[in-house]
């Protein structure tokens, strides 16, 4: 909370003296005036009890704001609104019972208030006050888990103060969004944001803050040793301020607790959690804390007192999935197996409430939150209890949690709007999710690869019946992926994923491979069984889900090709025209290949583009020669055609290693059955090389075996050929 004189000032040329007991109201007035708020409490508030008037009230609400003493905010801000108050007088009464709101924890009552506020002062044109208002909303959005909401709000607050060149409000407003961009994985954004807060601060409590959220970044990202620095210069300054926030003071010593236990210094982390308690830390964050350090520390019995108690205190928002989590992890480790997967269970009944309102960034922000799925995998898989292994896979299909946070730093927020037009879709689990997917992949080979606990499992489902295996451990093989993807002739990390991600086959099988998390980075070209290739076995393919999807609508025998829009690849536009002389259709090559052209492809058998990819904010774009096809465009597709080849840069590369946010994941949502694409960007000429193999080998009816084809071509690089993939529909 930052100072709050423009409210005083809005508020002593909206109220005049009360007509009766003027010598309350005039004293109240007096010590509002001089922003002397103890005695202000006490004047106000004793002429708002005496004469009803609920001018009077807003001053002593005011006054209570000021002194950071919520109960007495919200008991006087109620009787504000008594009676029929002016707009202004409204919109700040609902401001204040929205700060008492948050600061309570009622994050819910909070954006009610505080959206009326900003409306009301919208609504008479007051810029400064709508702006404010705005900005504490952002607040209770986020700890609603409502993050894209956040950020919007943030900047809509943002773009309301900019005019009025307001440095201090500006700084608050952009820690703000910083918090908001950390939460949802844009780490690289929100660091840029913090830097140039701390560059450009003149106040203590703009330091204090971005300190403190530079602390959360480093320990967030994996390095809670940098963390010590900035969180202890914010306590020091904290306890040099005239009028220290309490608040921060609370969330300085948490997370210095945190650097501390994960540097194995559990007395000192301990001690750090006792001085949040002085600073008067609410019990759930505290017996939480405490837990975490006694099971770092291996008192078990003591973590799991702790975590019962944290979860008893009703935490919201992730905290509601993430003390559960705790708890599932000490149970294992007690051998209490049922109540570690009961706990598990309840975190992700937590999750599904946070993925219902992420939007477009349910697939990538909240990735991190399949974690209580991935422990569960590991107790189920460890008893090799492969239907249930197989049921949690399903929900986190449902919840769009198979993608990774790989890729999450890649991604940019700067229009959560368009992303949230352009949402991943994802089908509903089915009451008997794994009845469901056995009959749906029955007479395809699927293979699931996923983490679970410290280990990676693989799931082999065939003829409606699973079977499952241990196939290493997670962080090896996660090494193993990237090391692949950067290097897809490297025969070791081959030989060991080839190993770990395919079953025994018989020769010629077409296999789907859903896999989830790290090891999806590996290209399945680089995949080799001993000394051979996978592929000169069986043409492998892979699967974006699990759970099936709606019958797409009727298709025609046309075809669609484009090519060379820009007029900058010759070779695409060879291409194109060879391709179209194979399918007998006319090439749309430069100025033909248009948007229009693109999007008549609804309900035809192929379509086949070679065009520049655009990596955007908002999600990849096909750029046509009038102008950019988006996510948004291609959704609208009805439906997508059987087959889509993009001979284009990264058309599969998305916002995580599951491909959310590519071109290739968005034709199959819109209903494609098959997607040829690529992971990397490739050269014009060998991009054409590669279409060329492939419709030789009859890739437009056979697309599976003709990429097989492809991954096999001698004349080609091996990262030209580890780049084209095949991505295949859910089962109908």
């Amino acid at each position: 909370m930052g100072t709050t004189f423009d409210t005083a000032r809005l508020v002593a040329m909206m109220l005049t003296s009360a007509a009766c007991r003027p010598d309350l109201s005039q004293r109240c007035i007096a010590d509002r005036e001089a922003q002397d708020w103890t005695a202000a409490l006490t004047s106000c508030g004793g002429a708002a009890d005496a004469t009803l008037d609920p001018r009077r009230a807003i001053d002593a609400a005011m006054a209570a704001y000021q002194l950071q003493r919520p109960q007495d905010v919200l008991r006087y801000a109620r009787r504000g609104l008594d009676g029929t108050p002016s707009a202004a007088m409204a919109a700040v009464a609902h401001f204040y019972l929205g700060y008492a709101a948050v600061e309570l924890d009622d994050y819910a009552a909070a954006a009610r208030e505080l959206e009326t506020s900003a409306q009301l002062n919208g609504s008479i044109g007051n810029v400064r006050e709508e702006a404010r208002a705005d900005q504490l909303l952002a607040g209770a959005w986020r700890q609603l888990g409502e993050h894209v909401k956040a950020l919007e709000t943030a900047m809509a607050a943002h773009a309301l103060v900019e005019p009025l060149h307001d440095a201090r409000m500006l700084a608050y407003i952009d820690l703000a969004r910083a918090v908001t961009l950390r939460e949802m994985g844009l780490g690289r954004e929100s660091e840029a944001m913090l830097e140039q807060v701390l560059a450009e601060a003149d106040d203590d409590d703009e330091r204090i803050i971005a300190l403190l959220e530079r602390g959360i970044l480093h320990i967030e990202q994996h390095h809670p040793a940098l963390a010590r620095a900035p969180l202890a210069l914010a306590i020091d300054i904290e306890r040099r301020a005239r009028q220290p926030r309490v608040r921060d003071r609370q969330a300085l010593h948490l997370n210095l607790a945190l650097v501390e236990r994960k540097a194995g210094e559990f007395q000192r982390a301990l001690d750090e959690v006792d001085e949040a308690k002085r600073a008067g830390v609410d019990a759930m964050s505290y017996h939480l804390e405490r837990g975490m350090v006694y099971a770092d520390m291996g008192r078990l019995p003591e973590a799991r007192d702790d975590l019962d108690r944290a979860e008893a205190e009703h935490p919201l928002g992730d905290w509601t999935w993430w003390i559960p989590l705790q708890r599932a992890q000490v149970a294992a480790r007690m051998g209490d197996v049922g109540a570690a997967i009961a706990a598990d269970r309840r975190a992700i009944a937590a999750v599904a409430k946070v993925a219902s309102a992420a939007g477009a960034f349910g697939a990538t922000m909240i990735a991190n939150h399949r974690e209580p799925h991935l422990h569960l995998i590991g107790l189920f898989a460890a008893q090799r209890r492969w239907r249930d292994v197989l049921d949690v896979v399903a929900v986190l299909d449902g919840q769009a949690l198979l993608g990774s946070r790989e890729a999450a730093s890649e991604r940019s927020a700067s229009d959560p709007g368009a992303l949230a037009r352009a949402a991943h879709v994802t089908p509903p689990v089915p009451q008997d999710a794994v009845a469901h997917a056995l009959e749906a992949w029955r007479g395809r080979r699927l293979v699931i690869v996923v983490p679970g606990g410290d280990r990676v499992w693989r799931l082999d489902v065939q003829g409606g019946e699973i079977t499952g295996s241990d196939v290493g451990a997670a962080t090896a093989l996660a090494e193993l992926a990237r090391k692949l993807e950067t290097e897809p002739g490297d025969a070791a990390a081959g030989r060991a994923l080839g190993q770990a991600f395919l079953p025994p086959l018989a020769p010629g099988e077409v296999v789907a491979l859903l896999v989830v998390g790290p090891p999806a980075r590996a290209p399945l070209a680089g995949l080799l069984i001993g000394d051979r290739p996978a592929f000169a076995r069986n043409p492998l393919v892979r699967a974006r889900g699990l759970l099936s999807r709606a019958t797409p609508g009727a298709r025609g025998a046309r075809s669609i090709v484009v090519g060379d829009p820009r007029g900058d690849l010759p070779a695409a536009a060879e291409e194109a025209r060879k391709v179209a002389a194979r399918l007998a259709v006319p090439a749309l090559v430069g100025p033909a290949a248009t948007r229009a052209a693109v999007l008549s492809a609804a309900g035809a058998d192929v379509l086949h583009v070679a065009a520049h990819t655009e990596q955007r904010h908002d999600g990849a774009t096909l750029e046509l020669s009038d102008g950019p096809i988006a996510l948004a465009d291609i959704a609208r597709l009805a439906p997508a055609p059987r087959l889509v080849v993009l001979a284009s840069c990264g058309a599969a590369a998305g916002r995580d290693d599951a491909g959310n946010g590519s071109l290739a994941t968005a034709f199959l949502d819109a209903g494609a059955d098959a997607v040829v694409g690529t992971r990397w960007s490739v050269g014009d000429a060998d991009a054409a090389q590669v279409i060329a193999t492939f419709y030789a080998a009859d890739g437009a009816r056979d697309p599976a075996r003709a990429l097989a084809r492809v991954a096999l071509d001698p004349k080609l690089a091996i990262t030209t050929r580890a780049a084209f993939e095949l991505f295949v529909a859910r089962p109908d």
